[in-house]
């Protein structure tokens, strides 16, 4: 079993960096082609004159980039918490994939609290849609919830600093 395809297999079965989950939004590069993106279908938007795409990413299909060889810079070089750890011999796939499986839990233990989802337009990230259901009616169960998500994504996910 070589890293690689370790991590190819633990990436297609999370998609938390693609899905709104861990990110809000993905800022563009200076090495990005922005043309290119906009005639894959990309829906661009500007921060000052920064570009931006909003998460979760359009391009996400059952847990794979249907851009991937186009993907933007930010896109190709992250690697979360738990591709450095199986990269760097500190877990293995097994124990990475037990962490995916208990966030994907927790994911889908919060979806099941929140209200559907409009169709049609680009759906909000998961903390949008906590915030708008906690804003419309507090739930503690609700936001315990996710703070613990956030905490395990913090410890086991995001890069910080």
């Amino acid at each position: 079993m070589s890293v690689p395809d370790a991590a190819s297999r633990l990436c297609t079965a999370c998609g938390l960096c693609c899905s709104g989950v861990l990110f809000d939004l993905v800022r563009l590069q200076p090495g990005d082609s922005v043309p290119q993106l906009q005639r894959l279908g990309m829906k661009l938007r500007r921060k000052t004159t920064k570009p931006w795409f909003p998460q979760p990413c359009q391009f996400l299909k059952n847990g794979a980039c249907e851009i991937y060889e186009h993907r933007p810079t930010r896109c190709r070089l992250f690697e979360c918490q738990q591709l450095r750890r199986l990269k760097e011999g500190e877990t293995t796939e097994q124990d990475a994939s037990a962490m995916i499986g208990l966030a994907r839990r927790m994911v889908a233990d919060i979806e099941a609290l929140l209200p559907p989802l409009a169709l049609g337009s680009q759906p909000p990230t998961l903390g949008e849609r906590v915030s708008a259901a906690l804003e419309e009616k507090p739930d503690l169960k609700l936001q315990r919830l996710h703070n613990r998500l956030k905490r395990l994504l913090d410890r086991e996910f995001r890069v910080l600093g």
